[in-house]
């Protein structure tokens, strides 16, 4: 996911998963309700999908982390903000990095399809489940599809950015840094035109992906502003 890496509290959530230290930053209980604020009228429910975006975001962290097991590093997972990050502390070949960083997305993508399955193969039994189970279900399944296809759009840093900037660096690799934040900007001003589209058709666009696009859309043009000192 995105964000700048932020400093230990004395409030931080600190367990092991698999091996792996996680440390959860208090501001992501925050951001996590407003995320899933909208998904009933009852407090009950929307801690129920809180405790999904938990299990969303450390499942896709998870997949980063094993990751960069698999070639030899050692990672701590940090959930933060809207997402979270997996530390690396190993640098294998331009492949592997591509493999780590698709490896979020893709644990996310496992998870829904191993849900969708449950539901196909069980759908009487998940049908008269408890109510806070059909709520933990419904955020997990929307969470993992749309969560990961969100991450793998060639948008830095989003996993899709990251993934861009390693095979643009394949074939420019004097300028790849510049051409992958030229088409993060590019992006994220599609994104955020779509979405003010949205609004002015249908009335339904999606106001958190149209902020989100347009504050990362932001950043990159500072970081290319600095990078190429002005010159676009």
């Amino acid at each position: 996911m995105f964000g700048q890496q932020i400093a230990p509290t004395d409030y931080d959530l600190r367990f092991r998963c698999f091996g792996f230290p996680v440390r959860v930053h208090p501001v992501f209980w925050l951001t996590a309700a407003i995320v899933i604020w909208n998904v009933d009228d009852r407090l009950d429910l929307k801690l129920v999908g809180v405790l999904a975006v938990f299990i969303s975001i450390l499942i896709h962290e998870l997949g980063h982390a094993f990751a960069i097991r698999h070639y030899g590093g050692r990672s701590e997972i940090v959930l933060q903000f809207f997402g979270g990050y997996a530390t690396c502390n190993v640098n294998p070949s331009r492949m592997g990095n591509i493999i780590i960083a698709a490896a979020g997305p893709a644990a996310g993508f496992l998870l829904w399809g191993v849900l969708t399955l449950l539901v196909q193969q069980f759908p009487l039994r998940v049908m008269s489940a408890h109510e806070y189970l059909l709520t933990l279900l419904s955020v997990l399944l929307w969470a993992n599809w749309s969560w990961s296809l969100l991450n793998l759009i060639p948008v830095w840093p989003l996993d899709g950015g990251r993934i861009a900037y390693l095979v643009i660096g394949r074939f420019r690799a004097f300028d790849s840094w510049e051409l992958a934040l030229k088409l993060s900007i590019a992006v994220c001003a599609g994104m955020v035109a779509w979405c003010t589209f949205g609004y002015a058709q249908r009335g339904d666009g999606d106001s958190f992906l149209m902020i989100m696009f347009a504050v990362l859309g932001f950043q990159n043009f500072q970081t290319l502003q600095a990078s190429t000192r002005g010159r676009w």
